[in-house]
């Protein structure tokens, strides 16, 4: 149950084991969780939020001893956080699956399993052009807040970090992309902190909509890469 794609499903089982007597189990619960920092806030201010709850076993009971083993799947929401990237773990993101059970209408909840979360191909195109023009990964996290104009359904989204490779260096900080999915589209906003002065930046967003079964027809290389000039010469327009 450790790897799947937003959009797909965790499988495995679920192992429970009963004690010195019998008990009624209202549920088995999975709970997909993440964590998020306040918006604005520090990367280590951050706490446990809940992407996604799904009861996989409904009641039954468990005699002494017994052992039940669950064969059992859950849903992967399309604005699940990606924990990993380029062939590797994105740094500093962190997704995990808890295991709930009601017993005697209390609920006793397991340690954090962690998962793998890889991107869909449309996400995996988006960051592998960005890669070919240079940006470098730097870290994910993710954020409590909204972006106004987009389907969002989760009170917070990821942020991926880039720095500028040498093309872009003399005029970025840095640029960081968020994904907003849904069951039709991925909706891509991108954050450039541009160098407009020895002492002044300024943020420019750029923001567009991918759509997967169209994917390949688009010159993403050549849009972005001519965003991205205009962006860094003046104010940016949105796609």
């Amino acid at each position: 149950m450790s790897r799947a794609k937003p959009g797909g499903t965790f499988k495995g089982t679920v192992e429970v084991t009963g004690g010195d007597h019998q008990v009624s189990i209202g549920y088995i619960a999975l709970v997909l969780v993440t964590d998020a920092r306040p918006q604005g806030g520090l990367p280590g201010q951050t706490s446990t939020v809940e992407i996604h709850r799904q009861r996989v076993v409904e009641g039954f009971t468990l005699a002494a001893r017994e052992r039940r083993i669950f064969d059992i799947t859950c849903d992967v929401p399309m604005e699940t956080p990606l924990t990993r990237a380029f062939g590797q773990p994105l740094a500093g993101m962190n997704v995990g699956l808890r295991t709930e059970l009601e017993v005697a209408r209390e609920v006793d909840r397991t340690d954090l399993d962690p998962v793998q979360v890889d991107p869909t191909p449309a996400q995996q195109h988006i960051l592998d052009t960005l890669t070919k023009l240079g940006f470098q990964f730097v870290k994910a996290d993710v954020e409590r807040g909204r972006l106004r104009g987009l389907p969002q359904t989760l009170p917070f989204y990821q942020e991926i970090e880039f720095l500028p490779g040498t093309a872009y260096a003399a005029h970025l900080h840095n640029l960081q992309v968020t994904f907003v999915g849904t069951d039709r589209k991925l909706h891509v906003v991108m954050e450039l902190d541009r160098k407009v002065g020895p002492l002044a930046d300024r943020d420019i967003f750029g923001r567009f909509t991918v759509d997967p079964a169209t994917l390949a027809d688009t010159d993403w290389r050549g849009l972005l890469k001519d965003w991205l000039t205009q962006s860094t010469t003046r104010k940016g327009p949105l796609f």
